[in-house]
């Protein structure tokens, strides 16, 4: 009897682990990611130049226009700036289809604007399989393999599947992530082969959103608006190794210092507006930021050898 009602509980608990599973399945759909609506992504990009690296923000907008490219039917996507998208004012670089395979591909129109055309996220894939990409530096299709390391179920909006890529010869090098109607966490055209050169700190997707709603946001301390000075200062984000900020983030007190003579530091908020200003003719200065509400900042330092501005985070 003990043996037999022992059996009975197992068998009961595998119906119900069973239909829960098959609950999950129903209650999963994909998610495309060419749909009705307006979407935006907001993306960090970074480029090499003479003084260090600038980092810029890109902001895309997929719409429900059709384009013809190479005879094949797009949806526009646009290149703009500022916190509203509007098709009249934004550069259209190109379009973005997706089949039925749920393969998504990029089409540029013009010159090569950020990345070459082909596949960007391919979510017909299993964990195991592989593909290739191309160079995004020769534009030839580069010889190295890519592979699918991991499928997770992530809660966004509903259940999304998010795909973990990983470069084949270095199983421990993570290229690319993913999302379900959302595409690469590290930006929406960004190419995987970057990260096989070491720049890890390319590209970053900051924001998504979906007919004006976020649904994804990979920015520190939440901000939800995905247009800040933080990221939209597109002249003046540069990694300078000659000026350090400390600690970062900060709660109390914010130390700069420089190599070079610190002339003059300012602090920006999050709506741009100059919140402090101090002339100075030293290596080095504390600022007290004890009485600023939690959230980001640009520290604008002014030196004999330019004007650099850097991000601090109010914790």
């Amino acid at each position: 009897m003990y043996i037999k009602a022992n059996l009975y509980k197992l068998f009961l608990g595998l119906s119900f682990i069973l239909s829960g599973i098959t609950l999950n399945a129903q209650n999963y759909e994909y998610v495309p990611m060419v749909k009705s609506g307006v979407q935006i992504w907001s993306d960090d990009f970074a480029y090499y130049t003479p003084v260090g690296i600038l980092y810029y923000l890109n902001r895309y907008a997929l719409t429900e226009e059709d384009t013809i490219i190479e005879n094949e039917t797009y949806k526009k996507l646009y290149l703009f700036s500022g916190s509203e998208f509007d098709s009249l004012t934004a550069q259209c670089i190109g379009g973005i289809r997706e089949n039925e395979q749920k393969q998504v591909f990029f089409k540029g129109i013009g010159p090569a604007y950020t990345t070459q055309s082909g596949l960007i996220c391919d979510f017909s894939l299993s964990v195991g399989d592989t593909f290739s990409v191309r160079d995004g530096m020769t534009f030839e299709e580069y010889g190295a393999t890519f592979e699918v390391k991991d499928i997770d179920t992530i809660y966004l909006d509903g259940k999304r599947k998010m795909f973990t890529i990983r470069y084949y010869d270095f199983p421990s090098l993570i290229v690319a992530q993913w999302i379900e109607g959302i595409g690469n966490r590290e930006g929406l055209l960004y190419n995987m082969f970057s990260k096989t050169l070491g720049l890890d700190f390319l590209g970053r997707n900051r924001c998504y959103e979906h007919n004006g709603i976020l649904l994804y946001s990979d920015y520190p301390q939440g901000i939800d608006d995905c247009f800040t000075p933080a990221l939209s200062l597109n002249d003046a984000l540069f990694e300078d190794n000659s000026i350090t900020l400390y600690p970062n983030p900060a709660n109390k007190e914010v130390n700069i210092s420089s190599q070079n003579i610190i002339n003059s530091i300012e602090v920006f908020n999050s709506l741009g507006q100059k919140i402090y200003h101090s002339d100075i003719k030293a290596n080095e200065k504390s600022i007290d930021i004890n009485s600023l509400s939690k959230g980001v900042y640009i520290i604008g330092i002014n030196t004999d050898k330019g004007y650099i501005r850097k991000k601090l985070i109010k914790d």
